[in-house]
């Protein structure tokens, strides 16, 4: 990618979020990064300007890079090369991914850094869903909220493996504690966003 973002969004104490607009693919690519004891957790990395970045890595350290779905790795490898840290998936999406070797492989049930991996069969290939015990929701391409008057989506049918599958899957979500959900494509929800998971898959 060539692209960075100049900025990111303090969204809490131990939450930050930022996004590029990539042309090739007509689409808002969306970052996240967790603060998760004495370092940072980003997942689906973009790039973000230098300076920008030194003001995050002076929060806490970068630890590792946590990817949603083998159409996620982004500038992952460049992240590891350059500050010699693990690309974290879970099975499904280490199959799926060709270009690059993850480095550790988190099953579900286990837990990573307080994060446990959820498998969301039906979306894209390899997608998981990952919840931190801090109460934040990772989706990547399962639902995306790239509109402020729709709100959240489901993931258009067409780039579904199983579109009805994936609305399934994405019920599993209501069996833990959140407050906050991000995303892959669009801005993270900081309010209420259990409640408006549930309405969108009851809608």
């Amino acid at each position: 990618m060539t692209n960075h973002a100049d900025e990111f969004q303090i969204l809490s104490d131990t939450l930050y979020h930022w996004s590029v607009y990539e042309p090739s693919l007509k689409c808002e690519l969306s970052c996240t990064a967790l603060k998760l004891g004495s370092g940072l957790v980003v997942i689906d990395p973009v790039p973000l300007a230098e300076a920008a970045w030194n003001d995050l890595v002076a929060k806490a350290p970068l630890r590792a890079i946590l990817l949603t779905n083998g159409n996620h790795v982004r500038d992952a490898d460049q992240f590891r090369k350059k500050y010699k840290v693990p690309i974290v998936t879970a099975p499904a999406t280490r199959r799926d991914i060709t270009e690059i070797k993850p480095d550790v492989v988190l099953l579900e049930k286990e837990l990573l850094y307080g994060i446990a991996a959820i498998p969301i069969p039906g979306a894209t290939p390899g997608e998981t869903a990952f919840h931190s015990d801090m109460g934040v929701m990772i989706i990547g391409d399962a639902i995306i909220n790239t509109s402020s008057e729709k709100g959240l989506e489901f993931l258009p049918d067409k780039y579904c493996d199983n579109a009805k599958q994936n609305r399934e899957s994405l019920r599993k979500l209501l069996n833990f504690e959140f407050h906050t959900l991000t995303f892959a494509h669009g801005a993270p929800v900081t309010a209420h966003a259990k409640e408006k998971l549930s309405a969108l898959l009851n809608g």
